[in-house]
């Protein structure tokens, strides 16, 4: 009975092989096509005679920095792709990069990066290094709006300085910014002890 089996049979196969090879050619010439049914161009196709490759009217000099937003040309951004501005009035003509890294991004990133360190060391209960950081955070970003230097400033105090007085400080930071992030840390390292 097992050869009696039309399912086992090497032509059934060929019911399930042959529709997705279709599927997968179908896929392929759609893909290399354009909504109006002309055929892309390749990547290593020349241009037409007369023009210009337009990946090479893009391209900038490596050593030249990036252009900041609001420049009359986009910068060139990793992977060739050209930065445009967030204003809808900036160029937008062709493929660019989805998120330009702009100068407050950067900003932003160093700051985040010198408050992880802040919390390497409130982690290793280093004081010294925490008020070392905590003094380049205020000289590059003066802001603090959120407290977090004052409450960084205050567990270095406490790990430093053990007494009343930083345990006061702590006390006072507690009561007073109630949203800080910083705040449980301040709870566990000055005023439980931890």
């Amino acid at each position: 009975m097992d050869g009696d089996d039309p399912m086992s049979s090497p032509r059934w196969g060929w019911f399930v092989v042959a529709p997705m090879l279709l599927g997968a050619a179908l896929c392929l010439v759609t893909r290399s096509r354009s909504p109006d049914g002309r055929p892309l161009p390749s990547a290593r196709q020349e241009a037409p005679r007369g023009e210009a490759p337009r990946e090479g009217a893009s391209r900038r000099a490596p050593e030249e920095p990036p252009a900041l937003a609001g420049s009359a040309e986009p910068a060139e951004a990793v992977g060739g792709l050209p930065l445009v501005g967030p204003s809808p009035d900036d160029r937008h003509d062709g493929p660019a990069h989805p998120h330009p890294t702009t100068p407050r991004h950067l900003e932003i990133q160093h700051e985040n990066g010198l408050v992880a360190l802040l919390n390497d060391a409130m982690s290793a209960r280093n004081g010294a290094r925490m008020r070392e950081l905590l003094n380049e955070v205020r000289r590059t970003h003066p802001g603090d709006a959120n407290g977090l230097q004052d409450g960084y400033g205050i567990i270095a105090d406490c790990l430093e300085a053990p007494g009343e007085a930083s345990r006061a400080a702590a006390e006072g930071y507690h009561a007073r910014r109630r949203a800080s992030t910083v705040r449980r840390f301040v709870r566990t390292i000055c005023l439980e002890g931890g």
